[in-house]
């Protein structure tokens, strides 16, 4: 039998998510995660964007983050959602393969990538990392999901280039979030 990369992408998100039930743990036990995300209790509606529209370069006095999802596009209902916070306040979503981006003053802060998904204690659903800004700056971060190689996924936070960033952006839609 033929595996289509649909199938397969089904096949891996099923391991995740058995896997990541089975290895679940309070997020309050991991200090850092739960000190750059948000509240536990809230989750977010996303919807998609596919129009085009300009990149948005920072407010006077800000820097623009981008979050670039890079997950395949499978369809509902199978589709992931995550949530990004900074410094322990949730700021969007996304879903699928999308992209949204948020100002944020100068200086160091603490992104954090969290699952949507029911087994959002685990943490190999959450993904950490810092980034000094700078007024006027832009940063970029693509959300991943990475193989551990023992049959389990975990998210991926990495920075990106501009040149990726944009690559990304131009082939993915915007995402639009709200907590529901």
């Amino acid at each position: 039998m033929k595996t289509t990369p649909e199938i397969k992408i089904l096949l891996v998100l099923g391991l995740f998510l058995l896997g990541s039930s089975a290895r679940a743990q309070n997020i309050a036990s991991v200090p850092a995660a739960k000190a750059a995300c948000g509240p536990e209790d809230i989750k977010f509606e996303v919807r998609l964007d596919d129009s085009q529209q300009p990149k948005s370069g920072p407010e006077n006095g800000k820097a623009v983050v981008y979050i670039l999802q890079d997950f395949p596009r499978v369809g509902r209902p199978f589709e992931l959602t995550t949530r990004t916070g900074v410094d322990g306040a949730w700021v969007g979503a996304n879903l699928a393969r999308s992209f949204f981006s948020f100002m944020i003053d100068p200086g160091v802060h603490h992104v954090c990538v969290s699952g949507q998904w029911s087994v959002l204690t685990s943490p190999s659903s959450i993904a950490l990392h810092s980034v000094v800004a700078k007024a006027g700056e832009s940063y970029y971060f693509r959300v991943r999901l990475l193989d551990r190689g023992n049959g389990g996924i975990n998210l991926g936070l990495e920075p990106v280039d501009e040149d990726e960033a944009t690559f990304l952006q131009q082939t993915s839609p915007r995402s639009t979030s709200h907590p529901k």
